[in-house]
């Protein structure tokens, strides 16, 4: 089987909305490129990192639904895992692929805590601000919401959903972000999916985690454009071969 591991990092210049979501760029990429390059020589999996408009919608942060629109893809791959640039393959991370193989062909997305964990009225208190989730009940966002910042696709799942992803571009109001879209794709569509271990999409600043017990540190959220958190001298310890620089960020 031939698996690919797709990260997206495009100048923001080129869309029509750079600061769509308030998404900026972060030197966070630099590592995060770094340690997914290493990851898949490691154990043998192709990787790809674009960095030219394909879909040219909004913001580089919808360029992912290519991996649904073009079929081409499932041409040349039986699976592909779309990572976001702010995640971090920690050296002792296993192969994702041999940990989760092919599952009646579903789609796998980390274990979410905030999702699957909350009750049916946190679930809907916690998708305020998403104007979708008015559409969708407690349970109905507790049990098939994702984090989507670790995701693997396969040829079968993304036909599936292929008739609810490809109405992105009927998406006009910018309080809708591409993560919300997707996960109204995926109720919508019932595709089926399955949780893997919350280690592959450890979500948090970076500050404080076992790192005996992360995979994949997701270090979402402002802090990463900040200089004075911890994470920065964190991950210069793990990868001291990366110098990224830091001089954008915020004091």
């Amino acid at each position: 089987m031939r698996n690919l591991v797709i990260q997206y990092y495009i100048d923001i210049q080129k869309y029509s909305q750079p600061g769509f979501n308030n998404l900026k760029p972060s030197p966070m990429e630099e590592y995060s490129r770094h340690s997914f390059k290493i990851y898949c020589e490691k154990f043998g999996l192709d990787y790809l990192r674009i960095t030219e408009p394909k879909l040219g919608f909004k913001h580089p942060t919808w360029e992912r639904f290519d991996l649904w629109m073009d079929r081409n893809w499932w041409d040349d791959y039986d699976h592909i895992m779309y990572v976001d640039s702010d995640v971090i393959a920690l050296p002792h991370a296993p192969n994702i692929f041999e940990q989760y193989p092919d599952i009646n062909n579903k789609l796998k997305t980390a274990y979410y805590p905030k999702f699957r964990n909350a009750s049916l009225e946190g679930a809907k208190n916690n998708q305020r601000v998403n104007p979708l989730a008015d559409n969708y009940t407690g349970e109905q966002i507790s049990s098939r919401f994702v984090q989507p910042g670790v995701m693997i696709l396969n040829k079968e799942s993304t036909k599936f959903m292929l008739p609810w992803i490809e109405k992105y571009k009927e998406i006009e109001d910018n309080r809708i972000d591409d993560g919300m879209f997707l996960n109204s794709c995926i109720v919508d569509s019932d595709v089926p999916l399955l949780d893997m271990d919350r280690k592959f999409n450890h979500k948090n600043n970076g500050e404080r985690f076992d790192y005996n017990n992360v995979y994949f540190l997701h270090c979402a959220g402002g802090k990463k454009h900040k200089r004075q958190v911890k994470i920065w001298p964190k991950l210069q310890k793990i990868f001291p071969e990366v110098q990224p620089d830091l001089s954008g960020l915020i004091e």
